[in-house]
This record gives C-alpha cells, structure tokens and sequence, in this order.
C-alpha cells in the first residue's frame, strides 16, 4: 500500500460501556479552553474539551451512543461525562453533532439547503436549554445526489468543516467512508452535491444475516497479507463485471466448488461491495483526478484507501476524528456570542 500524500495521524480507537477519559495535553493554567465539542452518533459518544488553538486538553469516551442510552436519559450522560469540566470552566460552550440531533435523538435539528460552510452551520444550530445553559446542536445537510435524487447527512458536515479548517482542498470530491459512505463534491470551500452508499450496512447484513454467514463465521484465521489479496481480488471482481447481485452468490457458489478459499470469502465480499460502490463514482473520480480526499480513520481508511490506489488514485488522507474536532471548534468559533445564555 502506498503512503497517502498528506497524512493527519493520531485518531485514537477506545472501547467500553464505561465512561473512558483520556489526556491527549497538560492542562495548565495558561491553557483556555473554547468549547465541549461532543459527537454523539448512533453507537458512540466521544466529548473533547478543545482550547482555542484546536488542542484536545482532554477526551472522553462511551458507548452511550444515541440508541444505547437507557430511558433516552441523553441529560444524565451529558451530565456524568462533562460535570469535572464544567465545575472549572462554567461559562463553556456545548456543540454536538451527529445522531444526536436526529428524530431519534434528544432534539430534532433542520437540515440545510445549498452551499454549506462552517458559518452556515453556526448560523442555523438547534438550541436546547440544559440545566441553566444552551447546548447547540449543529444542523445537518440535505442536497441533491449526483444522480439527481434526494439525500441527506448528519455528522459528516461537521466533518467537512473540519477537514476545510485543516487546509484541506477547498475544491475537490471527499468520500467518508462508514456505514453510510458519502461523496461529497466540495466547491470553493462549500458542501455542494452528494451521494450516499449503504456500503457499510450491506456489508454488515451479509456478514451476519445471510446464506454468506456461516461459511464466513467457520472460516480460519489468515495472515494481514492473505486479507490483503483477498480484499483486491474483490476490487477486481467489481471492475470486472456488474452484475452484483449475481456475484454475491457466486462466493458461496465458489466456495462449494473449491473455486474460492472459505479463508478469503470475507475480504473478497468487502472487496466486491467497495469496488462496486466506486465504480458507480467513477466518472466523478476520473474528474476529480488529484482532489479525491479520504476522510477516515483505522481499519476502513486503509481499506478505501488501497481500493482506490488499486484502481490507479491518488487520494488525500485526513484523519476523520481530527476533523470531527476541527469542526466542531470552528462551528463554535462563528457562534454569535449573543446566543450564549448563563
């Protein structure tokens, strides 16, 4: 795999159902902190405590994501993960993103129409008064895909603003791989068109709810390198024929023949989803040519990132978590200060 042209490492896996703190600098009495920026999605919720300058002074980490909080108690989770930060720093502000601004969430923020920027979005967040103070919610997105049908994001433009306030391209196409992959088309620094993939989800309901399941479930261990080859086999399979559908059933068909190593099934069908999903961009990538940015972390960026490398891209790479925090604090940073109510 080759190294990506611009690399913004330091995201950080955690895990648990307990409330993790983590210290990524020295909290000194010189250090002021801007804004408790939280992203809190379907599975996970992460709060930052960012000073001005974008520092992370402290982190913190659940699984208390939107649809695992008991009796929708979003106030107690807050509460518990923010009080310490809150008994030093009483004036702060709170900006969330993601599922938590949803109808599944703790209040229903609007979708915006149009060009999106930071300001855009600091302009339009959903208020919601907690003990004494407003918490804002950034809003999300709702455009035209770029096959003319509608779509919407959440979370992802927080990420965009990030990534733009790290001095990514300005004008470039931006794939956020996950559950819900996006392509997003960014024009002078804005979120313009996008289109969403279930790349993730599919590949999850395959693994574990199909005839797939238990042929991938009994398989043995291979080396990284055996996973490596098999997932690039998939790619190629993607480029090479378009019957998806059919090609799905033809691993189970070709591990019954002994056409196809059990071993391999589940890098091969990770293969097959993600190169179909960027054949279906390719007219947009060969557009793009040197702009394809890939904002992700972990596992799924190495994965996207060797899919498109095998298919002869050169994508730039931005830490996702990064961004997230980015944007976040640049989305606080456009707050109008009158809204701030203690």
């Amino acid at each position: 795999m080759s190294n990506p042209k611009l690399a913004i490492v330091g995201a950080r896996q955690f895990g648990g159902t307990m409330m993790v703190p983590l210290r990524s600098g020295n909290m000194t009495q010189n250090t002021s902190p801007n804004v408790i920026a939280i992203d809190w999605g379907t599975s996970s919720f992460r709060a930052y405590l960012v000073a001005h300058n974008g520092k992370v002074m402290d982190q913190k980490q659940s699984d208390n994501g939107i649809l695992n909080v008991a009796n929708r108690d979003f106030d107690a989770v807050l509460h518990n993960a923010c009080e310490d930060w809150l008994a030093k720093w009483p004036n702060l502000n709170i900006v969330m993103c993601g599922m938590i601004g949803s109808k599944q969430g703790w209040k229903e923020a609007t979708y915006l129409s149009g060009d999106t920027g930071a300001i855009d979005l600091a302009n339009a967040v959903t208020e919601l008064e907690w003990r004494g103070r407003n918490l804002r919610i950034v809003p999300g997105v709702q455009a035209k895909s770029f096959g003319g049908g509608p779509d919407v994001m959440r979370g992802e433009e927080t990420i965009l603003v990030g990534a733009l306030s790290l001095n990514a391209p300005k004008n470039g196409l931006y794939c956020l791989p996950g559950t819900h992959s996006k392509w997003v088309l960014i024009e002078n620094g804005k979120i313009g068109a996008f289109s969403t993939f279930m790349t993730g989800e599919l590949f999850s309901i395959l693994k574990k709810h199909s005839i797939l399941s238990a042929l991938i479930s009994e398989a043995p261990k291979v080396s990284k390198a055996e996973q490596d080859i098999a997932f690039l086999q998939g790619i190629d399979m993607a480029t090479e024929k378009v019957e998806l559908l059919h090609e799905l059933f033809s691993l189970r068909a070709g591990v019954l023949t002994g056409d196809t190593h059990q071993t391999a099934i589940v890098d091969v069908l990770s293969g097959l989803l993600i190169g179909s999903e960027l054949i279906s961009m390719k007219s947009m990538l060969d557009r793009a040519k040197q702009n394809i940015i890939l904002v992700s972390s972990g596992e799924i960026a190495a994965r996207y990132h060797a899919a498109l490398t095998h298919l002869s891209y050169e994508p730039i790479l931005i830490d996702a978590e990064k961004a997230c925090i980015s944007g976040l604090l640049a989305v606080s940073l456009e707050l109008p200060e009158t809204a701030l109510t203690h």
